[in-house]
């Protein structure tokens, strides 16, 4: 079992396509004098960075004018602490990494929108329905939530709290080897946060079933208490936004090409374009996620609420990770994204 003061040490270190063709060219070139922008952007691997391999494999970069180049990170902390350094100049990842930077000063910031609800799924092992019926039959149990303080840590702890237990109450399991598919697979966990694939493939499988399913209007009103959530965005830096402002507004360009994409393209043909990325034996997990969890949590466009921002933000303090509240507009930088109630 791992503690929130292991935590705050690990914290505190630093045929749509053709369609839209012709209207988006005629928005996206850049203009002459301005020539190409070459911006690094960092992502992590799976299926909650398609929104960045779609442009990157579409063209969609180089017809807003950006030379991009993506960088893959293996976790969201080393992506967060390249930007600080400069070595990047975007981070797809969860708006948790401006709260914690902000609060030490660091002057990191939300420049666009790229989800709307919390898309994962509390889940139970098959095996265990009879005697787990509730998130109050966890306690005493085996859970696994990703790592302690991260983002999937906090919606399992606003769970649990919801239903008067503490992660105290539980014993989690943190694997730097295991993936949650194996680790309920193979049973060394009673229940987890689960997202796509995984999700979806060990429900497939008969694995486990959905005790809780973020996505699910009730659900997400009760345990977050907003309809939306922005769990993750396209995060920079104030040089970034005061020294190149117009790669901001070209991202931006892109963001919304991409979701627009997202929502009227059928989802077996966005597989065709990024299925190369991905383990072909997840194929039929991620054409489910690109159906349902992806389908819903995927904003129209980069517009930032700024509600959805502190529903967010509130699941953190709620849980402890950060002390305060980091003010919209001191976190979020929306010239170009634009600003939703």
């Amino acid at each position: 079992m791992h503690t929130r003061r292991e935590f705050l040490k690990y914290a505190s270190l630093g045929a749509t396509t053709a369609l839209a063709t012709t209207a988006w060219d005629s928005i996206t070139q850049p203009a002459a004098s301005q020539g190409t922008i070459s911006v690094k952007l960092g992502a992590v691997s799976g299926i909650n960075s398609i929104d960045v391999w779609i442009p990157e494999d579409l063209g969609y970069f180089d017809a807003a004018g950006l030379n991009a180049q993506v960088i893959t990170f293996q976790s969201g902390a080393k992506m967060r602490d390249a930007l600080i350094a400069g070595e990047i100049d975007f981070a797809a990842q969860a708006p948790l990494h401006v709260y914690l930077s902000r609060l030490r000063g660091v002057p990191l910031n939300i420049v666009a929108n790229r989800r709307n609800l919390v898309d994962t799924s509390l889940v139970v092992r098959s095996d265990l329905r009879s005697q787990i019926k509730s998130v109050n039959d966890l306690k005493g149990r085996k859970v696994s939530a990703g790592e302690i303080g991260t983002w999937s840590w906090a919606v399992f702890v606003t769970y649990l709290r919801q239903h008067g237990l503490s992660d105290k109450d539980v014993e989690y399991v943190q694997s730097t080897t295991a993936s949650t598919y194996t680790l309920l697979k193979t049973r060394q966990v009673d229940a987890a946060i689960a997202g796509a694939p995984d999700l979806h493939r060990l429900i497939k499988e008969g694995t486990v079933f959905q005790l809780l399913n973020g996505l699910d209007p009730n659900v997400h009103k009760k345990y977050f208490g907003a309809n939306e959530a922005m769990t993750r965005a396209w995060l920079s830096h104030d040089r970034v936004t005061s020294q190149k402002p117009e790669a901001v507004k070209r991202l931006v360009t892109v963001v919304n090409r991409t979701f627009t994409y997202m929502h009227q393209t059928p989802p077996e043909q966005i597989l065709k374009v990024v299925g190369k990325r991905f383990d072909r034996t997840n194929l039929d997990a991620i054409l489910t996620g690109l159906r349902t969890e992806l389908k819903r949590s995927v904003p129209r466009n980069a517009s930032i609420s700024q509600a959805a921002y502190l529903a967010d933000q509130r699941v953190f303090v709620n849980t402890g990770i950060i002390k305060k509240v980091v003010p919209y507009s001191q976190g979020v930088f929306d010239k170009f994204a634009g600003r939703r109630a």
